[in-house]
């Protein structure tokens, strides 16, 4: 294992007198727990290098290993009552669209261990099976992926038999019948929970998950008839007399992770957050949105990697003292060589500021990127060595999985949860793909940059997080001089842009020390609070698509995408927003003639020349402008009010203008030929002393600490930070 000691706690912010639980997987047989708090991670030694400060605290010390297990794969549970196990013959019935049809063995619907007399219907090899015991009954057409299809088993305890019927739901040929016919004993059932989407193969051990879609998953309390089976196929009614058992109704409970029985009280839950909010098999395209026609997503997305909460025991516990400042605290665990910082974000007590400057770490950025597999896809395999480091390896040899993957089934991943090992999220960590493939820091470590500056510049600060802001809204930041965004803030809820706007109106001010920043419509779930939503809908720079009918967030309904394309994007209020990347070398700044109106003069006070950050980067080896970056664009959204103060242009054609701005292909995006491809530092001026100061490039931050902390980049944050503080902007 690439990871011998790996954790995750079980919230990320965590405030004066409240506790953290540390979940901490380890191989050996004990190992050692300290806490630190984290400065600059970055231990490249170009910069000032790996940075932390021990802190006596309560985990220090000795702790018993444990070695704990990574389950993924989705599923619904219903727990076992009175009178759901079938006294007599009975009837399963479900719609699905499977996925990977001939990926080895998946079950649709179980009841009990096969093994002791339960029963599992489910697909082997592409062909849809019905076990009890060693007893199977399969029938031989093969499915293909992405049809739906109608699949029944009738047990039939008097006839002594089971009958199969699947019926292919397609527009180019008439309905045809796979039937077969065989002779089962069925055991006397015990008192289990019925499954969907997997079985119980031990006490404490689920499998042979599925991937694809279910819809309609029914259970009746008799062995139906053809004529029966054939009115299901056909979305007709049935008889009076033909009662149900269970019909769990998936359309009924999308926002959540409820699954509800229409027919009984035989309400059950999803495992592992498969994908709801899905098209079932009678969506017929008229509403592209669930909430405008729930009927018609009664379907939920199963995948046998899905994973929401690993569900490890608590290691160890830690209260937070009343007295420790707001900053970035990890707890640093050892065994032999290996090693884990496991970060926790302390902020002040609600209501309660410590300082006049907030930095918003942006979590739900860190969710998005978190585990990411980015040099595994397809596209991008010659862009780094990978995986080289121990957390990129952990990350594939556990199938972990970004909001940037694909599942084994080729459809994106639309939810990611902090209750699981995010190992890149990390000190000493760095994202391969980046500066030319020799990778580099990125998200938290590469925010760690920022925390060091102000570190180092003895700024006092309150650490908050992007879930803090959705929860707490304007008042969060009110009481703040100057609010700080870290580097990649790109992920956005609409919570998040109401209260930030809010604040700038009140006379707020904002310094977005990132590029690409309030990018995706993103959502917390509101249920469980541990998990981020969103669906890559084009036109955006993106790495997969929805399916037809599924760009609509479960969560809340609203629709998925690029915040621009809802008239709510960063050029609208930041002055700037995304227009390209490149992996490659950075660009310096130029000032603009705008730049030298005595109303920002304050800006660039001590700095001489026209040139900005023509300096070494830590992110991306050279310039301040790179990674992401940004431009001002009025045709986009962005006020004629907003001053453009500097520009960086000049890169060369890696640096690929982003797809929402293309129209028709063509080959004239790149860095030498779209004058779209540039990074453009602005001041945008809100009323009662509002202001947003942004610098539009991820790689500004990496150049803070060159030269000792004495350069322009540098000077120039500083001097921004400085005015916004003594409200001389």
């Amino acid at each position: 294992m690439s990871m011998p000691i790996v954790g995750y706690t079980d919230r990320l912010t965590v405030g004066p007198g409240q506790t953290v639980d540390f979940k901490i997987s380890c191989d050996a047989p004990t190992f050692t727990a300290s806490l630190v708090r984290l400065i600059h991670g970055d231990a490249n030694p170009a910069g000032p290098g790996f940075k932390a400060q021990h802190i006596a605290s309560s985990i220090e010390g000795t702790h018993p290993g444990q070695h704990q297990a990574l389950s993924a794969g989705s599923y619904v549970r219903v727990p076992y009552r009175n009178g759901l196990t079938p006294a007599d013959s009975f009837t399963v019935h479900l719609w699905i669209w499977p996925t990977l049809p001939t990926g080895g063995r998946q079950t649709l619907l179980s009841q009990g261990r096969v093994s002791d007399g339960g029963y599992a219907l489910g697909l082997e090899e592409g062909k849809v099976t019905f076990r009890v015991g060693s007893q199977i009954l399969t029938v031989p057409h093969v499915l293909l992926a992405r049809r739906w299809y109608s699949v029944a088993a009738v047990v039939d305890v008097t006839a002594g038999e089971v009958r199969l019927d699947v019926v292919t739901k397609a527009i180019n040929r008439a309905a045809e019948h796979h039937r077969v016919v065989g002779a089962i004993e069925m055991s006397t059932r015990g008192e289990d929970d019925v499954l969907i989407a997997a079985e119980q193969l031990d006490s404490a051990v689920t499998g042979n998950y599925y991937n694809g879609k279910i819809d309609a998953p029914r259970i009746y309390d008799s062995a139906l008839s053809e004529s029966a089976l054939e009115a299901i196929s056909r979305d007709a009614a049935l008889d009076a007399q033909v009662s149900q058992l269970a019909a769990w109704d998936f359309s009924l409970d999308i926002s959540n992770w409820t699954v509800t029985d229409t027919a009984g009280d035989f309400h059950g839950h999803t495992v592992n957050k498969p994908m709801r909010g899905a098209t079932g098999h009678n969506w017929d395209g008229t509403e592209t949105a669930w909430p405008h026609a729930p009927a018609q997503y009664g379907a939920i997305h199963f995948h046998d990697d899905d994973l929401a909460d690993a569900g490890w025991a608590t290691t160890f516990q830690w209260t937070v003292p009343e007295d420790l400042p707001s900053a970035v605290y990890a707890a640093h665990v050892r065994a032999g060589d290996a090693e884990d910082y496991v970060p926790v974000f302390v902020r002040p007590r609600r209501g309660a500021p410590t300082a006049k400057i907030a930095l918003l770490m942006p979590t739900f950025s860190y969710l998005a990127y978190a585990n990411e597999q980015l040099l595994n896809n397809p596209l991008l395999t010659d862009k780094g060595d990978y995986p080289s480091q121990v957390q990129d390896r952990y990350i594939v040899e556990n199938g972990l999985l970004s909001l940037y993957d694909k599942h084994s089934d080729g459809t994106g991943v639309c939810y990611s949860s902090r209750l699981r090992p995010v190992v890149n999220m990390r000190p000493k960590c760095n994202m391969a793909w980046l500066d030319g493939g020799k990778g580099s820091p990125h998200q938290f470590n590469a925010d760690l940059h920022i925390v060091d500056w102000l570190y180092e510049n003895h700024y006092d600060v309150d650490i908050y997080t992007d879930e803090d802001l959705h929860r707490e809204g304007s008042a969060l930041l009110e009481p703040y001089k100057a609010v700080l965004t870290g580097t990649h803030a790109e992920y956005w809820s609409a919570e998040m842009l109401d209260a930030t706007q809010q604040y700038l109106r009140g006379g707020g001010r904002l310094m977005s020390l990132s590029g690409n920043g309030m990018y995706w419509v993103t959502q917390l779930d509101p249920e469980t609070g541990t998990s981020i939503e969103i669906r890559r809908r084009g036109p955006a720079t993106r790495m997969w698509e929805p399916e037809p009918g599924e760009a609509h967030l479960s969560s809340t309904g609203e629709l998925g995408g690029l915040w621009r394309f809802r008239g709510r994007g960063p050029h609208t209020w930041i002055g700037a927003g995304h227009t390209a990347e490149t992996a490659g070398t950075g660009r310096p700044y130029r000032r603009t003639e705008q730049s030298y109106d005595p109303a920002v003069s304050f800006v660039f006070e001590g700095v001489d020349g026209d040139t900005i950050g023509d300096i070494p980067c830590l992110v991306n080896s050279y310039g301040a402008a790179g990674f992401e970056f940004d431009r001002a664009d009025v045709a986009v959204g962005t006020p004629v009010e907003t001053m453009i103060l500097a520009t960086a242009d000049g890169f060369d054609d890696d640096a690929q203008g982003t797809i929402e701005d293309v129209l028709l292909a063509d080959s004239m995006q790149g860095g030498t030929q779209s004058p779209l491809v540039r990074a453009d530092m602005t001041l945008l001026k809100y009323p009662a002393g509002g202001a947003v100061f942004a610098v539009s490039s991820i790689a500004w931050s990496g150049c803070l600490s060159y030269n000792g902390y004495d350069n322009d980049v540098s000077r120039i944050t500083r001097n921004v930070l400085e005015a916004y503080v003594s409200d001389r902007v």
